[in-house]
Order: structure tokens, then C-alpha cells, then sequence
């Protein structure tokens, strides 16, 4: 497990550099939609296959969905039906949110857009998966919405590594849910101004080792 104090490409290479022991090995990376990150990997990896992290696109999406609810001040309670997978609501909670884009037309299109995203990534097959891509990016980019124009020029920038999932389908689940456990720790303690009382603090919760973590 390697921490640095920031996100940069110069510490990204570092960390790498110290922790992998074959860089030839290496096949396939998984990383989210930030640069320097992606230069790092071309940079020591030259041969390997980058491919965007699907939860990560899918948030982008979603997120696009709760900026477009946000344009409607009424609808403050109904973000958990709007971002939430339809096929997860209770009966009651469908019929509520029928009724609620049934009122907001407008709004029933940001939801449409999500939801067929969220189909994309059941897609078999990488022609398909390209053409239902390039398909989704249209259609947003044609919404009244900014935050999905502002997300469909995103996947554009970033398609090629997007598609690669249906070539090489990993995911950082693992990772992300080792993330949300560093952020706890974070929230909780209000910040780290040492990085290595932090990163031991890290090192303790992740690997399940309480020994000494009275110290950190």
C-alpha cells in the first residue's frame, strides 16, 4: 500500500515505481478519469491496457442527473428515486416517481439518459458497446441539460479507455471500497497534518492490524 500528499503525475510514478517489482507484467491498469494518473501509467507502462474504472463513469452520469434535479427547487426529497436504479425501487416508490416525471417532463429526459447508461454497461460486446456509446453521447449532448453536455464531452475525451472494460473487464471495487475506508478515517479525525501518522493509521484499518493503532 503506498500514500502520497497529493495527486500529481511526478508522485503517481514514484509510488509506482516502489511498489510494482515487474513493470513488464503489468497488462492492465485501472484508473479513473484523472490526467496525471493516466501519464504516469503510459509513462511505466507502455504496453499495458488502460481501462477506465465503470464506477467512475457512472457516477459522472449520475451526478450529471442530480445537477439537472437540482434546476427543479420542489424536488429537493426526490433525489433518492432519481439517482437510484429503477429496477431497486418498491413498487410505492415507482409509482411516485412515475408521477414525478410525468409532472417534469424535462426532467423525465436527464433520468431517461441516465438510466440508458446505466444499460450500456450491460452491453455484450465491444462493437456494440461502441455504438451505443457514441449513441449516448449524442443524445446528451443534444439534452437542454449543461451538466450532460458537460459529461458526454467527457466520455468522448475519455471513450477509448472507457470501451476497453468490454475488452478487458476489471473494476477497482476493491480499491474504491479501501478509498471509503481512507475517507472515514479522514472525516473522522478532521484531517491528517502528519501524512505518515495518517498513513499508518491507514495501514492499521485496511489491513486489520490493531496493534499500536492507539498511537496513530
Amino acid at each position: 500500500m503506498g500514500m502520497h500528499a497529493d495527486r500529481q503525475c511526478d508522485s503517481a510514478i514514484q509510488l509506482l515505481s516502489q511498489n510494482v517489482l515487474s513493470k513488464e507484467r503489468v497488462q492492465t491498469v485501472i484508473l479513473d478519469m484523472w490526467e496525471p494518473y493516466h501519464k504516469a501509467v503510459r509513462a511505466l507502462f507502455p504496453s499495458a491496457s488502460i481501462v477506465i474504472d465503470k464506477y467512475h463513469v457512472v457516477q459522472k452520469v449520475t451526478q450529471a442527473l442530480d445537477q439537472a434535479r437540482k434546476e427543479f427547487s420542489p424536488l429537493k426529497k426526490a433525489r433518492y428515486l432519481l439517482l437510484k436504479g429503477c429496477e431497486k425501487l418498491r413498487k410505492d416508490q415507482r409509482l411516485r416517481l412515475d408521477n414525478i416525471l410525468e409532472e417534469y417532463p424535462l426532467l423525465s429526459i436527464a433520468y431517461y439518459l441516465k438510466e440508458l447508461f446505466r444499460d450500456f454497461y450491460r452491453t455484450d460486446g465491444y462493437n456494440e458497446a461502441k455504438e451505443r456509446l457514441e449513441e449516448w453521447i449524442q443524445l446528451a449532448k443534444q439534452s437542454p441539460f449543461a451538466s450532460f453536455q458537460e459529461v458526454a464531452n467527457t466520455l468522448e475525451r475519455w471513450k477509448e479507455p472507457i470501451l476497453s472494460y468490454f475488452l478487458c473487464p476489471y473494476t477497482n471495487a476493491r480499491i474504491e471500497g479501501t478509498n471509503h475506508k481512507i475517507k472515514n478515517i479522514k472525516r473522522r479525525a478532521y484531517g491528517y497534518r502528519n501524512l505518515e501518522r495518517f498513513r499508518l493509521r491507514v495501514f492499521l484499518k485496511c489491513t486489520g492490524n490493531t496493534i499500536g493503532s492507539q498511537g496513530a
